[in-house]
């Protein structure tokens, strides 16, 4: 039968309290004791502080109770308090009216677990002086909490704070706290049922491993609940309901998560969080307490402690039953520190632009990319992978030879050595480098071969014409051209990134491929819009993720200075064999964009060793304040695979309501 249950928070519906461990009890009591001699109590006090702090007290004779009974009623009082070892000293001894009676003033300090503030007070600690003049202590349950009596004891509780939201483009929140069912096993409600079978069955509802899932559910104690997956509510519904009850021992339970808007939304680069394991709470040096929830991967992780915030703790006085179980609704709190709410990260991220991309991308079986660049300030708006990429990030760490889109920079080489958007290049239908033939595809247009202006070069892709420079722009000079527009050049974005490389020497038949992409030439996705953004704008332009101020080094995120920077004369050149592209070449489907101003350029790159070799298919274009790159690991000509898909982009972008910039300020 289903079953479903939600855990009370302690003060809001966000926060709720975890258990520690059951397994690790308070070590309260004191092991041994010291001789008790003719003196006032003192030397029996310290004795028994000592003890208490060291915590054992089989050994210690007390006056009204055995000490198996005293050492078993502690660990009662202790059991639900989260194996902490307080500092115990005895701060006064006083004289009562009774002459063999003396009381012992504890001074005690707990370091509570994740919080700076220590619990301290004092309790009292009876001593009664026998017929033999030796002291004794007397048991009771104040000695350890003032407050104690019997049948009470001691639960320490961690709270949670809440972790902090990651907000995007207009601070608009791309992440939060999110409905959640967490579905298992309860063993405890299995009855008569195998617990593998119950375990393998919940699994193929769930389409989990079904192995591993009955393994955990198998090594789970008999009371424990196994949890098999979170799922979100959407998903939760999804499921056949009839097959999902029909499980013996199901429990689900209502929770929440920080989580993105959809599923699939943005995975690699914003991350997700799951519970500390044993490896992360080693690693934290003991700033993560178990049941703490930690960021993995992406923003998550990168600004984990800023998300995460300080925990608090509540200690509480307990009613026990028999069994020392906590008796329900019997905590009152004796001491409780507040978390500190984990505080939000802003990034420039486009919630529209972005589920937009990712749609456009949902069909493309292999690895494929949507990144946009605003120009004007550098924003990283859309940073989308395709289904086919697998979790991985292509947009910002795919290495892929650029193809003809890196004509742009051997054009810049172009221009540096003089040359101008109307200067005439020769085209011819082939050119060898030392023995090896280079073509211009088969498709390309007779009309422009041979004497051609480097326009028209660009704009119908002659291979020939940039292969052509290689005896005329070196090696130094092409990766001095990339690095002008951003290619392989360092850039702090928050979260992992490949930027691209070239060999800085090469030699001549790879020099004479890298001349229009191809050879050892890498770049992402992220590169080619940086380039496109750099070219619109008439400066390099520095991608931004990060829009909270204080997050990342201001010396860390800029760039190195190029040697030889791009200029505003040699960006509007380049824009303007760009447009010519759209205009007359291979993106004439970009003039269906309005206004009809876009600029671009298409690529393919050919890889594998099959014969005819498949080939990466790229776009680059810039409409509106937003530069985008298009790519498609297994795709055909630029033209025909990322064409369509850049016109649909920038026609979502334009009919898009523009998100206000995360932070003010224009381009360095």
């Amino acid at each position: 039968m289903l079953r479903s249950s939600r855990s009370a928070p302690l003060r809001s519906s966000r926060r709720t309290l975890v258990p520690l461990s059951t397994g690790l009890s308070v070590l309260l009591v004191a092991t041994g004791c010291a001789a008790l001699g003719m003196d006032d109590g003192r030397e029996t006090a310290e004795a028994v502080a000592a003890g208490l702090a060291a915590g054992q007290v089989e050994e210690v004779r007390f006056s009204n109770v055995t000490s198996t009974a005293a050492q078993e009623e502690l660990d009662r009082v202790t059991e639900h308090a989260g194996g902490l070892s307080p500092a115990v000293e005895v701060s006064a001894v006083e004289a009562t009216e009774a002459e063999d009676r003396r009381e012992a003033s504890l001074s005690w300090t707990w370091d509570l677990p994740g919080v700076d503030q220590d619990w301290e007070y004092s309790s009292t600690l009876p001593l009664v002086r026998g017929e033999d003049g030796e002291w004794a202590p007397e048991w009771a349950p104040g000695v350890v909490e003032p407050s104690l009596e019997e049948g009470e004891g001691l639960r320490v509780l961690p709270v949670a704070a809440d972790r902090g939201d990651i907000l995007g483009a207009g601070g608009e929140v791309l992440v939060t706290e999110r409905p959640i069912r967490r579905v298992g096993i309860d063993k405890a409600e299995l009855g008569d049922a195998d617990p593998a079978a119950a375990a393998r069955r919940l699994a193929e509802v769930l389409e989990i491993d079904p192995d591993a899932y009955a393994t955990a559910v198998e090594q789970g104690g008999p009371e424990a609940f196994v949890e098999a997956v979170p799922l979100r509510e959407e998903d939760f519904r999804d499921l056949d309901a009839a097959q999902v009850q029909a499980v013996p021992g199901l429990l689900v339970v209502e929770d929440e998560l920080p989580l993105a808007p959809s599923r699939g939304f943005a995975p690699d680069l914003l991350g997700s969080v799951s519970e500390a394991t044993a490896e992360d709470l080693e690693k934290s040096g003991g700033e993560i307490e178990a049941g703490s929830v930690v960021g993995r991967g992406g923003l998550q992780a990168a600004f984990d402690d800023r998300l995460r915030g300080e925990p608090g703790v509540v200690v509480q006085k307990v009613g026990l039953q028999e069994d020392g179980s906590v008796r329900p609704s019997s905590a009152t709190p004796l001491q409780e520190v507040e978390p500190q709410d984990g505080e939000p990260v802003e990034v420039t991220l486009d919630r529209e632009l972005q589920s937009a991309a990712q749609e456009l991308l949902a069909d493309i079986e292999s690895p494929s990319a949507i990144v946009a660049v605003r120009p004007s300030t550098g924003e990283l708006v859309t940073a989308a992978n395709g289904p086919g990429s697998e979790g991985y990030s292509t947009a910002l760490l795919g290495q892929y030879a650029p193809g003809s889109t890196f004509k742009v920079v051997t054009a810049l080489g172009m221009l540096r050595k003089g040359d101008t958007p109307g200067t005439v290049v020769q085209c011819p239908p082939s050119i060898t480098v030392e023995g090896v033939q280079f073509n211009n595809v088969e498709s390309y247009p007779a009309e422009f071969v041979g004497s051609i202006t480097l326009t028209d070069a660009l704009a119908h892709s002659c291979n020939t014409s940039f292969l052509g420079q290689h005896d005329r722009i070196s090696q130094p000079e092409l990766v001095g051209a990339a690095a002008a527009l951003g290619v392989g050049t360092e850039l702090d974005l928050g979260v992992p990134v490949f930027t691209g490389s070239l060999p800085e020497e090469e030699e001549p038949v790879q020099h004479a491929a890298a001349m229009f992409g191809q050879g050892r030439t890498l770049v992402s996705p992220l590169t080619m819009a940086n380039l496109t953004a750099s070219v619109a704008a008439g400066e390099l332009v520095t991608p931004r993720l990060v829009a909270t101020e204080g997050l990342l080094d201001d010396g860390a995120t800029a760039r190195p200075a190029a040697e030889n920077p791009l200029t505003a004369q040699e960006a509007e050149q380049l824009r303007t064999m760009m447009r010519a592209v759209v205009a007359s070449g291979h993106l004439g489907i970009l003039q269906e964009l309005q206004p009809d101003t876009a600029i671009g350029k298409t690529g393919t790159a050919e890889f594998g060793a099959e014969d005819p070799p498949r080939t990466h298919s790229w776009v680059i274009a810039e409409h509106e304040d937003l530069a985008v790159a298009v790519f498609v690991e297994d795709g055909d000509l630029g033209s025909i695979t990322g064409g369509p898909i850049m016109r649909d982009f920038l026609q979502e972008a334009a009919a898009a309501p523009t998100a206000p910039s995360a932070s003010p300020g224009g381009q360095e």
